[in-house]
């Protein structure tokens, strides 16, 4: 490794950099206007939420210090869409300022809110005094493990509900909360356009006899808090395909498993994931700004929010 190198692995490892690096790819003006937008939302009403513990139904996030802004967004929407009180869990991906634990908790004073430090613990025990080792070293690998991982083992209520920070809702999910008050046996996701995950439909079918279902994605999802299988998940692990740490690593887990043991999807209509600019939001309910989306969020989603008097 020469001089130049060292020097970018170094810079690498600073936050600040890595920030600068991330503005400097989107466009400066466009991040500072993106920053802007986003902070709209600390100016809005708290959302009082039900304690842990309280309902059957609990809702979870995990979210970045990058992205807990958008997440904010995300969950208001929901709540204001919904009009439920169902209690909240934010999982803390990586570190975070203290600036964004008060922000989270004014916002959401009643949410409980486990920083990864704790989640590292209490789920990694968990792991290893189970055997998990492949599953272990997965969730060590990709920050999305957390979600198959950690939800349902710190979940304090019989149905977990999961939302992505890139969600937001427009109008009153009913099929979602529906299926949260009678819960069947398996899963409930979205429907991906495509099918996205680290494993063929030949190669599950060949490797672990499942005929594997496409166009599953858990930007939305519910399922019984024991309905995750971890001894499956560990097991799936083994084929080297399934255990690449992506962004579809723990979609593709949930995906073995649901297409092995049963599932259902929202209608696709109505919980609307697209890549297109200009999309129609009348009649959504949902929509998931997944991949090259993403920015869509702040371009068309935010400003919806704002201009139907959704979140004031």
């Amino acid at each position: 490794m020469n001089w130049l190198e060292y020097s970018r692995t170094l810079m690498r490892k600073k936050q600040w950099y890595t920030d600068f690096r991330r503005w400097q790819r989107e466009g400066f003006l466009r991040a500072y206007f993106r920053r802007q937008l986003w902070r709209k939302i600390l100016s809005s009403s708290p959302i009082r939420t039900a304690s842990s513990g309280t309902y059957p139904v609990e809702v979870h996030l995990l979210c970045h210090r990058l992205d807990y802004l958008p997440a904010i967004w995300s969950l208001k929407s929901f709540y204001k869409a919904a009009k439920v009180d169902f209690p909240l869990v934010i999982h803390i991906n990586g570190a975070a300022s203290q600036n964004l634990y008060r922000r989270l908790a004014e916002h959401f004073p009643n949410a409980k809110l486990v920083p990864q430090a704790v989640a590292d613990k209490q789920v990694e025990d968990h792991l290893k005094g189970c055997g998990w080792n492949r599953l272990l070293k997965a969730r060590r690998a990709s920050p999305f493990m957390m979600k198959l991982t950690d939800f349902s083992l710190i979940a304090n209520a019989f149905i977990v509900l999961a939302i992505d920070s890139d969600v937001l809702f427009f109008l009153p999910p009913k099929e979602l909360i529906n299926w949260c008050n009678r819960p069947t046996k398996g899963y409930l996701f979205q429907t991906d356009p495509t099918t996205n995950y680290n494993i063929t439909f030949k190669e599950a079918a060949d490797t672990f006899g499942i005929q594997l279902k496409p166009q599953i994605n858990t930007g939305i999802m519910a399922y019984c808090k024991d309905t995750p299988d971890f001894a499956s998940f560990n097991e799936y692990l083994c084929d080297p395909g399934v255990n690449t740490s992506n962004g579809f690593i723990e979609q593709t887990l949930y995906a073995i498993h649901a297409s092995h043991i049963g599932f259902e999807l929202l209608p696709e209509s109505k919980y609307v994931i697209s890549l297109k600019a200009g999309s129609p939001y009348a009649g959504i309910v949902a929509r998931h700004y997944a991949g090259p989306s993403r920015n869509l969020m702040t371009s068309e989603g935010i400003p919806f929010l704002q201009n139907n008097n959704i979140i004031k």
